[in-house]
Parts: structure tokens; sequence; C-alpha cells
């Protein structure tokens, strides 16, 4: 449930069910949610969000042809238990929210990731989520993307995503407008590796018009792109090193690097194609933004918030050098005492631009690790070939080495003739 959605509550007299809207909704010290309904004769109520309907929405003849009569939710995961209310995430008072179909699967610290990337989107600034991997930085970027882009996950983006003339045809049989122009466009760049997990993980948590620029429709969906016709962009970083100039001919809303310790180097070809794709809004996702030195933390924040740390040589000056000085073993007092300061001064400076979460620091939002352990038996031909390893000269050798040696010396054959 959203604030401003229609819904049907039991009346207090008789328990029937009217029509109102809701104004807000809270949670009490329990953690229950209610909604505060107000009903069309001005009279406001705090209801139980679990006794609320929902309205179902007239349906003109089209779409008995085309729908069942279920709303059809994305994401949808019957067999996990929700760790949430089924209620949207407000982001702002501008009316942006993570839609309840995305919510009810989010921790407390997935909200706050997703806040995280719309703050900054939201002030046209860059910024670096560098969460540990397998806390869910692709869904953080999912949930933000459907709060800026406005998705439902219902029936109602499945019909905002039907072609142009579909959407011409609707609007004459109903007085609805509607419209299938997309005024933001997000680019994704990402390793190849992972590039079709994107496109995966955006089709299962919504309705995205996504485009893959990759391999030989490649032209075909620039087109696309540019004609306001795709909300999502995939790609990799070769595709737009080779074609930078035709990306820079759209107005990306803002560009998604995906493993994005990889603009380390300020030599490296990759840095200097990031840096010249025209976006003001550049967000980076690594689990790993410090891999060997402190001048690959400067690269990859000098691509995201340009300027932030100051140039090479100020950066150098200023943090690189006195925090590996005082980490020598043969630093003095003074050096580990600068060190420490360089690095704190540094965290300081970067805490509003970066954001990293470690397993250990959220482990009480994670559910239990769950093991299972599945015995398989060897198919025939994995035994014949198991077989053949076993009959090899070498593996023979191992499995005999305890044998006494066959010269008769009294000694295991590995530490004589079999060595």
């Amino acid at each position: 449930w959203y604030v401003g959605e229609k819904c049907l509550a039991p009346c207090l007299e008789n328990g029937k069910l009217q029509e109102g809207t809701i104004s807000s909704i809270e949670k009490d010290k329990n953690g229950k949610s209610f909604a505060i309904v107000s009903f069309l004769e001005s009279e406001e109520r705090k209801i139980l969000i679990t006794k609320l309907c929902r309205v179902k929405a007239s349906r003109g003849p089209w779409k008995n042809l085309i729908f069942d009569d279920g709303d059809l939710e994305k994401p949808y995961f019957p067999d996990r238990n929700l760790p949430s209310p089924a209620v949207a995430f407000k982001l702002s008072d501008n009316g942006d929210f993570i839609p309840y179909t995305i919510n009810r699967y989010l921790r407390d610290y997935q909200r706050e990731g997703a806040q995280f990337l719309y703050g900054h989107y939201a002030n046209k600034r860059g910024c670096i989520l560098g969460d540990d991997m397998g806390l869910g930085k692709t869904i953080q970027v999912i949930s933000f993307l459907a709060a800026v882009l406005h998705k439902k996950g219902t029936r109602e983006d499945i019909e905002n995503n039907m072609p142009e003339f579909l959407l011409r045809t609707m609007k004459k049989e109903s007085n609805n407008t509607i419209t299938s122009v997309c005024f933001q466009t997000f680019l994704i760049v990402a390793p190849l590796s992972v590039l079709y997990n994107w496109k995966d993980e955006l089709d299962t948590w919504g309705y995205f018009k996504v485009s893959v620029l990759h391999g030989s429709k490649k032209d075909d969906d620039l087109s696309r792109i540019k004609q306001g016709k795709c909300e999502v962009a995939l790609t990799t970083y070769e595709i737009l090193r080779l074609y930078l100039d035709e990306f820079n001919s759209v107005e990306w809303s803002a560009v998604i690097v995906d493993e994005a310790h990889r603009i380390k180097n300020p030599k490296a070809q990759v840095t200097q194609t990031m840096k010249s794709l025209k976006c003001n809004v550049r967000i980076g996702l690594t689990g790993t933004i410090l891999q060997n030195n402190m001048k690959e933390l400067w690269c990859v924040m000098d691509w995201a918030v340009p300027g932030l740390l100051g140039s090479r040589v100020h950066f150098k000056k200023k943090f690189s050098d006195p925090v590996e000085h005082g980490q020598r073993h043969t630093a003095t007092k003074r050096e580990l005492a600068t060190g420490r300061k360089a690095m704190v001064k540094l965290a300081r400076k970067m805490s509003g631009w970066f954001l990293r979460r470690t397993k250990a620091l959220i482990s009480d939002q994670l559910p239990k690790k769950e093991d299972r352990m599945v015995y398989c038996s060897l198919t025939e031909f994995q035994k014949a070939v198991y077989q053949a390893v076993l009959d090899t000269e070498d593996v023979n050798l191992v499995l005999r080495a305890g044998e006494p040696c066959s010269c008769n010396s009294s000694r295991k054959r590995k530490n004589c003739c079999y060595k």
C-alpha cells in the first residue's frame, strides 16, 4: 500500500466495505502497520493494514481480452517469508517511493542503500555504493530505479509499457490519458559476465523497458533509446569504449557502473572512457574499492565525484603518503599518529558520498545460513572416468606409497625406489 492509493475498508457500524483513500501509513510500538484512511464523508479512521482490500479498477473491453482478473505483481516469491509489511517506502515528498511489491522483500539496510542512491540522484551528484558482495547491491539499484521511474510492479506498468499504437487504441476506448514517452533513461555498464544477470534481475523485480546494447542489434536498440522508448540500457565496458560517440548522443539521467573498481588506473582506457561519458550523475558499485593502494581509491572517487578528494598530487600529499608511511613496520610514533589522523579525515570527507556495509555490521538483519548436503551417485560415464583416473600410473604410485619397497630394503616405496 502507498499514500494516495484507494482502498476498501470495513465500516465500524456494519462491517461492510466502503471506499476510501490512504492519507498516511504508520507503525505502532509492536511493529503493526496501520493506515489512516479518509472516506467520502471527510471522516478519517485508523485501520489495520491487513484489513484493507484493493479496489478493482474499471476494465474496458480491451482489458478483458489481454489480462487475467488478478494483478500481475512483480516481484512475487511465494515461497519466501516477507521480512517487511507490504507497504510502499517513501523516498521524498515529491511522490517518489519504492513500490510495495519490492519493499516487502527488502531489509532495512537495503532501503537505506536505495535512499542513499536516490538522495544523490535527486541532488544531481554521483556516489559509490560499496557494500560487501552478497548484500544485494543490484536489488538496491533496482529499488531506486523503480522509485524514480514511478513503477508500481502491477498491471499499470504493463499497460504503460505497451507499444504506442496499442496505447492510442486504449486511449480512444477509455477516457484516461496514457503516455509511453520515457523522460528518464538510465545506463548500466557491467562486465559481460554479469550483463545478462542484470537483465534477468530487472525482469524479475519489475516491469522495466530494458535494452541490452550488445551484439548485432545494438544499433536498433540505440535508435529506440534516442526515441525515448527505453528506460534502462545495459552494456559492457568494451561496447561503451568502441561506440562512445553514439552513447554520448543520448542524454542519460544517470550512469550506473557495476564493479567500479575497474576504474582504478587514470591512464587506462576504461578510466578515460568512463570519464569521457557525458553524464553528471555517476553511480559506482563495488565491494572492493581499495585493492592495492590508495591511488586506486582516488581514481574511483574522482570518477564518481570529480574534485571531491582534490587533484592526484594533493591526495598523495594529504592522504596517501601519510597513511602508507604510518603503515610501515618501521614507522615512528609521529608517523603512526599522522597516518591515523589522515585516515580519519579521509573517511570523514568520503562519508557523504561513499556508503559501505559489511556482513558483520548488519548480521542482525541477515537471514540465518542454511546448509543442505545432497549426495549424488555417479553416472555410468562418471564412474568410467573415475576408474580410468584410478588406473593411471601416477595415482597407483600415490596409493601404494606406504607399502614396503619391492627391492626388499624394508623401506617404504615413497622413500626408496619410487620417490
